[in-house]
């Protein structure tokens, strides 16, 4: 077994064409979205692992979760489809969320977790070239959001004052924009 590790877009397209394809594509905690094009050359189910629960699709679910009072947080391992966070749901490891929750500490546990996953999926795909199964009554749902929305999140500061102020604060963390942050 040959393990090739890509860092960005163009060592993805390159691993694939050495690879022709027969490769396992497992992306772990990355922004780097797979284009449909390099998805359909792969022969083995590939995977995505990353900080979010199902219920929390798409970009910057940490701040999104922190901002909307979740109870829970999360990892998932799904299969990766064209469409972002869309495919299957392979595995879930969900966890408290801590009281008045920082954007960076959450990140960083959620990432611990991440690894844990990993270990899960890693450990299917090194024995078995069969996709894995679903985890049943896992479906993705909540709204999916993305970089613009995180933004305007981080951006809307001056409209808040007090607690909801400083939970803006934590849920956009080091992105918050410096003049307001003060």
């Amino acid at each position: 077994m040959q393990i090739l590790a890509a860092y960005n877009a163009e060592d993805l397209a390159n691993a694939v064409e050495q690879t022709g394809g027969n490769a396992r594509l497992i992306s772990f905690v990355t922004d780097i979205i797979v284009p449909r094009t390099l998805l359909s050359k792969l022969k083995l189910t590939p995977y995505n692992i990353h900080p979010a629960p199902p219920e929390f699709p798409g970009s910057h679910a940490d701040s999104f979760a922190i901002w909307e009072g979740a109870d829970t947080y999360g990892v998932t391992a799904h299969e990766m489809m064209p469409s972002v966070d869309s495919g299957p749901i392979v595995a879930v490891c969900r966890f408290p969320m801590p009281e008045r929750p920082e954007r960076v500490a959450l990140s960083d546990f959620a990432y611990s977790k991440a690894v844990e996953v990993f270990a899960v999926v890693a450990a299917h795909c090194a024995e078995c070239d069969d996709p894995m199964p679903p985890v049943p009554h896992e479906y993705w749902s909540g709204q999916k959001r993305t970089r613009a929305q995180f933004k305007a999140l981080c951006d809307s500061l001056p409209s808040f004052s007090g607690e909801d102020a400083q939970r803006l604060k934590r849920a956009c963390g080091p992105d918050l924009n410096s003049d307001q942050a003060g």
